[in-house]
């Protein structure tokens, strides 16, 4: 079993890979709240919610995307296809017409890796490169295909330098290549109308789509070696541009909110996370929420899902193959936390991605 590994240690890599510090942001107003609150503890992490009624919360939505890990003779691990999806209530789908193995700019398959995938924050659509023609389609669970323009994959550029990264409701996807001249700017397109894409500057490492999908935040290193946010509209247009201090830039997860002022991230680890929120408008950290865990875990993935909501999964220390996914839900007005799901990783999983929201 292929140890996966979690979307913020995927960013990491590709902040090395363009010489950035790991950054995000998120906005809300929250003048009127208080600056902290007392500890809240989630409910047990078995609280699990039965198939019956993850169907009926979640209308048989994605939980997650994940291909079959095989071996060779001598034991080594390779991932075999097809991409599979385990739905809400435990069924799954496969996508016959997913590429499992990503091809490089000279045509070639590297069959010791896969192609990138996304999947949407509602769990309603991901995002692949289509096997039968290298495009970059992003389906709904509905049925409907949306292929993207040809300049999804530019020329020079394999499928195994770039990533795909949907927003929450489905309607934006970002392509970011990792070019080693950063001229290769991110691009985002509106998956319905895939026409022009709107372009976000090389230099920068995407970080989040806002939780509205209307707005793109990144990192940007300046020439003084400090990391500066980067807001962006989907069409390319800078919104807002702050250095934050260290305790926002060293930290993750981030989540991006929708109005595109307040930065949410994690600090600390095991049984005892804290969440606080970063205004970008006035510099300051303007919430601090402490929470318990009932046993040891690890954040894999920070999102808004709400105006007042952020959803988080945490996932057991170690390696993944088959250990627990858990969901919550935190209140940033009240502080109170709710398990949403949880589940199993799968065993056999060469590689894994949840879903985010």
């Amino acid at each position: 079993m292929k140890k996966t590994t979690p979307p913020a240690a995927r960013e990491q890599a590709g902040l090395a890979r363009k010489g950035l510090a790991a950054l995000t942001l998120s906005a809300l107003t929250l003048s009127a709240l208080p600056l902290s609150t007392p500890p809240v503890s989630a409910p047990a992490l078995a609280a699990t919610a039965t198939p019956a009624q993850a169907e009926a919360n979640g209308r048989h939505s994605i939980r997650y995307a994940s291909v079959k890990a095989c071996k060779t003779k001598d034991g080594a691990q390779f991932p075999c296809g097809p991409w599979r999806l385990g739905l809400r209530g435990g069924k799954q789908v496969v996508l016959k017409d997913a590429l499992v193995w990503p091809r490089a700019s000279n045509g070639k398959t590297n069959k010791s890796m896969t192609a990138p995938m996304a999947v949407s924050g509602d769990g309603e659509t991901v995002a692949y490169f289509r096997k039968s023609d290298g495009r970059v389609v992003v389906r709904e669970l509905g049925g409907a295909v949306h292929v993207m323009p040809k300049i999804a994959l530019p020329r020079g550029i394999g499928m195994e330098g770039l990533d795909l990264k949907l927003s929450l409701d489905g309607e934006h996807l970002a392509v970011e290549y990792y070019d080693e001249t950063n001229r290769q700017p991110t691009r985002v397109f509106d998956t319905s109308h895939p026409g022009k894409p709107g372009e976000i500057p090389g230099n920068t490492i995407f970080q989040s789509f806002s939780g509205d999908g209307q707005a793109v935040l990144a990192g940007v290193t300046t020439d003084d070696n400090t990391t500066q946010l980067v807001t962006y509209d989907t069409g390319g247009n800078e919104l807002s541009r702050v250095e934050p201090p260290q305790v926002v830039a060293n930290n993750e997860p981030h989540a991006l909110s929708s109005d595109g002022r307040t930065v949410a991230f994690l600090t600390g680890t095991g049984q005892r996370p804290v969440l606080k929120l970063y205004d970008i408008g006035t510099d300051q950290i303007v919430r601090t929420i402490r929470f318990k865990l009932s046993e040891e875990n690890l954040p894999y993935m920070l999102d808004w899902t709400g105006e007042h909501q952020i959803t988080m999964h945490v996932t057991g220390a170690g390696d993944m193959a088959g250990a627990p996914m858990t969901i919550l839900e935190l209140d940033t007005g009240t502080g109170a936390v709710r398990v949403r799901d949880s589940y199993k990783m799968p065993k056999d999983a060469f590689t894994f991605m949840a879903c985010g929201g």
